[in-house]
């Protein structure tokens, strides 16, 4: 029954999406995906307001009255005038019709252009499918904070204040955490689920890529390419597999410059309120979006001047509205209040501001010495092979082209590699196996396609594409100047190719626009079939979530549950298999653990233990409550005593170990 509703739930959304707006395939799903997502995270405020939040038929229930008071909200007046009605089956048969006629009518090297990334796509959504569907989340956060919390709140029946061991357990926003229940619940607690949210937002990116390349009045051939060949970035291709925050962010972002570009072509006041509701949708999930203020803000007096010259009263009068309504519904319960309150600061407490903000830096004048070496850094982090490095002649190859930028950051002084002050990881030009492994950024298309393109601006500049290519540029400078530098931060580089990718068109007009040679097509063809191995090999050979056996390791689909959870932490495995076997599954368990301690884990492969923090982070250590039935700890929070169990961390791996484990034991209370 729970799934009939999720389902039926999905189709709702895109029903009324068709009825709001009908006019083409990637418009429908584009606002199908933000009326979901809209429903889903209000039913997670109001139930869990009530304490119900874990109740599994509420959930089947009242996202479609949420969803039903949209579409009434959309028929109002003032919109009522813009609504276009044609048969969604209409629209979709039109879609297909006018590939295959392009398709037929194709150059010899655009059809095998356009046949190596089909091919490579569909092996690519094998490998996604496999991997999403047949293996759990492993990612670090989520078994620290961001899954785990999820459980805590199912727990509860409640998002509301609860300090964990891992800060993020509280202090992180809440939104995200409806739309990974909501499947998770409908599935009857299939943890495979959480990755549901990513995979989803995956498609959005290509769909809304395609969509504000249409509405920028990019031709077909050239936003078809493009918009298949974001969804080849290697930093996406992660994500897309994972729990991870930054693709869904990148999806809102990406709705929100889609319905942007939207108005400004048709200005209908309808794309002014979903760009101001899915701004509110964006600032909820994540606080980085801030990142994108400014780039926005470029884009927004690009898009609404024209109609404000027009009729200024009516557009900011609406403008106001429409964000003020996306602030009021989604950003205002999801937790920065709530922060301010406790702690004092939107984001948390001053460990939290202090570790991952711009206060790590100092003074103004140390931020803008240390956050110009991070833009440097970061663009070197850009210049490499990613999913190819993960085969090691490739990776030799890589090597050897950082060789000459060494010797110019130690001939300069320039302090990339020396300098780690404002670093949480230090840089270095040949970044660690795990890091360009499992956190890749652009690979083979920044150096082939993006580097084309922007020489290709800067001979032949063009007033919309060079603010495209502003926000771009304020966006990634932004990364480097609010954070220490991060080898993990490649991930938040998503939101930066939405702004990057209109650029693109400079190499996809030349590439379809113009008549190829032989050695030009063949030059053309090898680049393709390149970015398409990198593709593949990024997903292919990723440590964490094999698809096969690799690098002497077995295939993550062979693996048992604690194995695949742990397998960041491979130290520590034996330990958690020795808890999973010890301690029954519907056991109380009190905890002795630190903030970058895995609890995910120890909830059980059906969730049914009952977890009780005895470290919370900076609140001391607490007295063991007499409901617990056994203590998991570390020897770093607790004393063992005679009778204690050694878990069995290895204390002595040093091959693969990011952060070494804690020594865990396992005391029997009652």
């Amino acid at each position: 029954m729970y799934w009939i509703a999720f389902i039926s739930f999905i189709l709702m959304n895109y029903k009324v999406a068709s009825k709001i707006s009908n006019k083409n395939l990637e418009e429908i799903l584009i606002i199908g995906f933000t009326i979901y997502t809209s429903s889903v995270i209000l039913t997670g405020y109001g139930l869990s307001a009530f304490g119900l939040w874990d109740s599994r038929i509420l959930w089947a229930i009242i996202p479609f009255f949420i969803t039903s008071l949209t579409y009434y909200f959309f028929q109002r007046p003032v919109f009522a005038f813009e609504m276009e009605h044609i048969s969604a089956f209409k629209v979709i048969g039109s879609a297909i019709q006018t590939t295959h006629q392009t398709y037929s009518k194709l150059s010899g090297i655009e059809r095998f252009i356009f046949a190596c990334l089909f091919w490579s796509f569909l092996i690519i959504c094998v490998l996604q499918t496999s991997l999403v569907f047949n293996s759990p989340p492993n990612e670090w956060d989520s078994m620290t904070g961001h899954l785990n919390r999820v459980i805590y709140f199912l727990k509860r029946g409640t998002m509301s204040h609860f300090i964990g061991t891992n800060w993020n357990i509280d202090t992180y926003p809440r939104s995200f955490c409806s739309l990974q229940v909501y499947p998770f619940l409908m599935s009857g607690y299939n943890e495979y689920l959480f990755k549901l949210p990513n995979i989803g937002s995956y498609w959005i990116l290509s769909f809304g890529i395609y969509g504000i390349l249409k509405n920028l009045g990019i031709k077909f051939k050239t936003r078809l390419f493009l918009s298949i060949i974001f969804l080849f970035l290697p930093n996406v291709l992660m994500q897309s597999i994972t729990t991870e925050t930054d693709i869904v962010l990148a999806a809102y972002l990406c709705t929100i410059v889609y319905y942007l570009v939207a108005y400004k072509k048709q200005e209908k006041t309808i794309y002014l309120y979903l760009a101001g509701l899915t701004f509110g949708l964006a600032l909820s999930h994540k606080i980085t979006f801030v990142f994108s203020f400014i780039p926005l803000l470029i884009l927004y007096a690009y898009c609404f001047m024209p109609a404000i010259k027009k009729r200024a009263i009516f557009v900011i009068k609406h403008l106001f509205i429409a964000h003020f309504l996306g602030a009021v519904l989604y950003v205002a319960a999801t937790g920065y209040i709530a922060n301010y309150i406790h702690y004092g600061h939107p984001i948390g407490p001053p460990t939290a501001t202090q570790h991952q903000s711009v206060e790590r830096a100092g003074s103004l004048g140390n931020l803008l010495i240390q956050g110009s070496r991070n833009v440097v850094r970061y663009g070197f982090d850009l210049f490499n092979f990613d999913g190819l490095r993960n085969i090691m002649v490739v990776e030799k190859l890589n090597h050897a082209m950082k060789a000459p930028f060494r010797v110019i950051d130690h001939g300069l002084h320039l302090g990339l590699e020396k300098v780690t002050e404002f670093t949480i990881i230090p840089f270095t030009f040949d970044k660690r196996f795990e890091y360009f492994n499992g956190s890749p950024i652009y690979g083979s298309i920044f150096i082939f396609i993006v580097l084309p393109s922007l020489l290709m601006f800067i001979r032949r500049p063009n007033w919309t594409l060079g603010l495209f290519s502003l926000a771009f540029a304020i966006h990634f400078a932004t990364l480097a100047f609010t954070a220490a530098y991060d080898p993990w931060k490649g991930r938040y580089m998503i939101s930066s190719a939405i702004y990057l990718f209109p650029v693109l068109t400079y190499i996809s007009s030349y590439i379809f626009e113009r008549k190829q040679h032989f050695i030009s097509s063949i030059i053309l063809g090898s680049v393709v079939v390149i970015i398409s191995l990198s593709a593949i090999l990024t997903l292919g050979l990723n440590i964490r979530a094999l698809p096969f056996n690799a690098y002497g390791k077995k295939s993550i689909l062979e693996l048992d549950r604690v194995s695949a959870l742990t397998i960041n932490r491979p130290d520590i495995t034996k330990a958690y298999q020795n808890f999973e076997k010890l301690v029954p599954v519907n056991a109380t368990v009190a905890l002795g653990t630190i903030n970058d301690d895995f609890e995910y884990p120890l909830w059980g492969a059906k969730f049914s233990r009952k977890l009780i923090p005895l470290n919370p982070f900076e609140q001391g250590i607490q007295a063991i409550p007499a409901e617990a039935q056994y203590l998991f700890f570390s020897k770093n929070v607790f004393q063992p005593q005679k009778g204690d169990i050694r878990l069995g961390t290895d204390t002595t791996m040093v091959e693969g170990v990011l952060v070494r484990g804690e020594d865990y034991y396992l005391r029997k209370l009652h």
